[in-house]
């Protein structure tokens, strides 16, 4: 299955483009679903979300679709891993009211989390639920080593867990050394309002294909947009090419 989204719905300037001119802040989740088939949760790593938040917003959208949360900041910033059993715990009970709407949630590791401290993301993936579907986002830095990259692909793969892959000016000359971890790709894709962003779109939907002739059987993309942002033609672009190449088949 392909999901292709944003990592928010709440955009106001996509009033009278994407959502319809009379769209109202309280209805945007309901049209962007009928554009889009998934959406991160950053509001889950600032802050605990409310369960009848998450219910609500469960109840605007089609059985399809699915939101993928990020793992709270207490968890992955404040606390590194580390005696956050408890926090965890809450966190997926909450997630969980999604139902059959969650996807992945996804794990943004701290800037200091260092490769010595990879027994401490060992353990607490280890920690999960084991039906619990995760993702880790690498910090950047760690992409020009291979022995580092091997040894986190190593803890991945032991623990089930998918590697995010995040494309932007940073991490664009390694994206060719990375390597999927588990029966999923979780890539998230900035966008900078260049012309080269509907070049890099292209070579995601041929990855993309080729993943699918080769049976991965899930693929989250999600576009991330400069808040400045006022160009719509990339957004339009790439709505376009995936649906041209994935859903009206």
């Amino acid at each position: 299955m392909i999901y292709f989204g944003c990592s928010q719905w709440g955009y106001s300037k996509w009033v009278g483009k994407i959502y319809p001119s009379h769209a109202k802040p309280g209805k945007y989740l309901a049209h962007y679903s009928q554009q889009f088939n998934c959406v991160e949760v950053n509001s889950t790593y600032h802050d605990f979300v409310d369960v009848e938040r998450i219910e609500r917003w469960r109840d605007e959208v089609g059985t399809n679709f699915r939101f993928c949360p990020k793992f709270p900041k207490l968890i992955t910033h404040d606390k590194m891993l580390i005696g956050a059993a408890e926090l965890t715990d809450d966190f997926i009970k909450r997630v969980g009211f999604f139902k059959e709407n969650l996807g992945i949630s996804f794990l943004q590791l701290h800037p200091d989390f260092a490769p010595e401290n990879f027994d401490v993301l060992d353990s607490y993936l280890k920690s999960l639920p084991r039906d619990f579907k995760v993702s880790v986002e690498l910090r950047p830095f760690w992409l020009e080593y291979d022995n580092i990259l091997n040894d986190a692909y190593a803890i991945l793969r032991e623990n089930n867990a998918g590697l995010v892959i995040v494309d932007k000016f940073e991490t664009i000359k390694y994206l060719n050394k990375l390597k999927l971890t588990n029966h999923s790709a979780f890539i998230r894709f900035d966008t900078y309002g260049y012309d080269i962003d509907k070049k890099r779109i292209d070579v995601w939907i041929n990855m993309i294909k080729k993943w699918q002739d080769k049976g991965l059987p899930e693929v989250y993309f999600f576009l991330h947009f400069p808040e400045e942002n006022d160009n719509f033609e990339m957004l339009y672009y790439a709505m376009d090419q995936f649906a041209e190449n994935f859903f009206n088949k």
